[in-house]
């Protein structure tokens, strides 16, 4: 049996499971190079179609995690009342708000449902066949159906998804993911980090993390009452000051604009930052009580919120949490997954699907990837290598930043070490000049990589049962030898945000780094993704090259061919 997820909002892509096994799943940027790619994605079909010699016809279903309240009307409205009703109806401003809040959502889901009706109709994929499915439950399904987990407590958080901006589930084996409250989109904490974005010069919905980086600069209590006045903890809920906060990304108040003017960027993101952690910690603590009578339990993550790394880090370290796992890919672009598990389990009652790495993309042979080679051969040098692992290792402790292209492409957010750029982690100052050549403009420095076997020497309270640090979902605070010998990878506060792996996580990446930590006696290099400043992860050889040529990288390792620029060529 076929099952293929969809999504066509935000980071579309898709996601195919045979017989209950995730096989594939892809996302649209990486095929039309532009981040984020929103719409019907085609690209993404017609790739795991090719791939895995099937038809549409072959597909028995089509799941698709969002515009799913149709299945849960009268709950969702019941809500929507109950939540106005609360509200100060006697403030024009606020019903003002309201009622743009409901036009704005309705009206956008509306049309993005439409046009998903009319490309898949197009495409000859049958409405009789397609499930639609909650947002939040689909983010949900993701983070549960892939953990080593067979009973947790789950947690969605974003900006919102038919009409919530958090969900609270229960989950085992034999009954699935069952939620048990929500938050609407008014009390949003997505919209609020968001709003913080954009009032500092950033995109919304994009550039969060450089707000999480930022945030460590400043003193989070100059600026935290601020944000208390706006959205708050009431000892069961999370709820808004509707008026003062305007759950838009954009929108921002003008009293909340002038609140903040007198305070240092640095200040601003601290406070937020902060507020945002103690919110989540309160609502995951509280809910741990109330459904697992404060006995220990295991967590699984997902929506955009957990894009923060930061955040995470608070959430594993509430004392009755025994271990968590964050969803890859957290944010829209991992629905497709989530809706696929969830139709799978109505189908076949099987709620767990196995995740031992996110390596599903388009990979090359080296005769395909030498074809690509000879078209720019009056632009490149390239030779073949017998050991790609001794060669790479023998680069880096030359001082080599290397382009790192091996099997299949990674699924989400993080290059976890199929298109990585690697590079030692000694020399503090290449946070200035790696993040130039590549056109970035980051606050946080760069992630480590590691192995198992050197993990407890490197960061505080790491253990072999970590679930997140395979992917790069959470920090950890690093140990005073570790900041001493690799200041290029931590943080002003002391963390970093670390990859640890083992050899069967990817063995050509593992027998990299491994011999470069023996050559060089360090324990870490830097792993950061494979692309220029808004540009998505490299997918094809073609992307790669055009990135050594653009001067990214010194040396392109790809297949078993090292890549290099001719000299004055550009």
């Amino acid at each position: 049996m076929y099952i293929l997820g969809l999504h066509n909002d935000e980071d579309s892509g898709v996601c195919l499971l045979k017989n209950g096994n995730i096989i594939d799943v892809v996302n649209e940027e990486r095929f039309t190079r532009k981040k984020l790619q929103s719409g019907f994605p085609i690209q993404s079909i017609n790739y795991i179609l090719k791939k895995n010699k099937i038809n549409l016809k072959n597909i028995n279903y089509f799941a698709y995690g969002w515009h799913g309240r149709q299945n849960n009307y009268y709950d969702y409205i019941s809500k929507l009342f109950k939540r106005i009703l609360e509200c100060n109806l006697k403030d024009k401003r606020v019903v003002d708000l309201i009622f743009e809040r409901l036009r704005v959502e309705f009206g956008r889901d509306d049309i993005t449902y439409r046009k998903f009706l009319k490309s898949a109709a197009k495409y000859g994929i049958p409405k009789t066949k397609t499930y639609f499915f909650d947002h939040h439950n689909s983010h949900a399904w993701s983070a549960y159906a892939s953990s080593p987990f067979d009973k947790a407590l789950v947690f969605t958080m974003d900006a919102r998804g038919d009409l919530k901006s958090a969900s609270v589930s229960v989950a085992n084996k034999k009954d699935g993911v069952k939620e048990i409250s929500n938050n609407l989109s008014f009390d949003s904490l997505g919209f609020l980090y968001g709003q913080i974005t954009y009032y500092l010069g950033y995109t919304p919905h994009r550039h969060e993390g450089k707000i999480t980086g930022l945030a460590a600069y400043g003193n989070p209590k100059k600026t935290k009452y601020i944000f208390e006045k706006l959205i708050r903890w009431d000892g069961k809920r999370i709820i808004s000051n509707l008026g003062y906060y305007r759950p838009f990304f954009t929108k921002i108040n003008k009293n909340l604009k002038r609140d903040l003017k007198k305070f240092s960027r640095e200040d601003i993101a601290a406070g937020v930052q902060s507020h945002c952690e103690d919110i989540i910690v309160k609502f995951i603590t509280y809910w741990i009580k109330k459904l697992n009578n404060n006995r220990q339990t295991n967590v699984c993550l997902a929506g955009g919120i957990f894009a923060n790394v930061k955040i995470n880090q608070k959430v594993s370290e509430i004392k009755k949490i025994k271990n968590i796992f964050v969803f890859p890919h957290m944010g829209d672009g991992g629905l497709p997954v989530g809706a696929a598990c969830r139709l799978n389990y109505e189908l076949n009652n099987k709620s767990k699907v196995k995740l031992n790495n996110v390596n599903f993309g388009p990979e090359f042979n080296d005769s395909e990837i030498f074809k690509n080679l000879k078209k720019y051969k009056n632009k490149i040098t390239f030779k073949k290598i017998k050991n790609i692992s001794d060669y790479t290792s023998r680069m880096l402790a030359k001082n080599k930043v290397i382009g790192f292209f091996q099997g299949k492409m990674e699924f989400g957010p993080r290059a976890l070490g199929s298109r990585s750029i690697l590079y030692n982690t000694k020399d503090k100052s290449v946070n200035d000049w790696l993040n130039k050549r590549l056109k970035r403009t980051e606050f946080m420095p760069f992630a480590p990589v590691t192995t198992k076997k050197l993990a407890n020497k490197c960061f505080k309270e790491w253990s072999h049962k970590d679930n997140c640090t395979p992917f790069m979902t959470k920090t950890f605070k690093c140990k005073n030898e570790f900041r001493k010998k690799n200041p290029a990878v931590v943080h002003v506060d002391g963390t970093a945000r670390p990859q640890v792996v083992d050899r069967k996580f990817n063995k050509v990446y593992f027998d990299s780094i491994s011999k470069y930590f023996k050559i060089s006696g360090q324990d870490s290099l830097i792993n950061t993704s494979f692309n220029q400043h808004e540009e998505p992860i490299v997918c094809f050889p073609a992307d790669a090259i055009k990135s050594l040529l653009s001067n990214n990288v010194d040396i392109l390792v790809m297949g078993k061919f090292a890549i290099e620029r001719k000299i004055n060529v550009t």
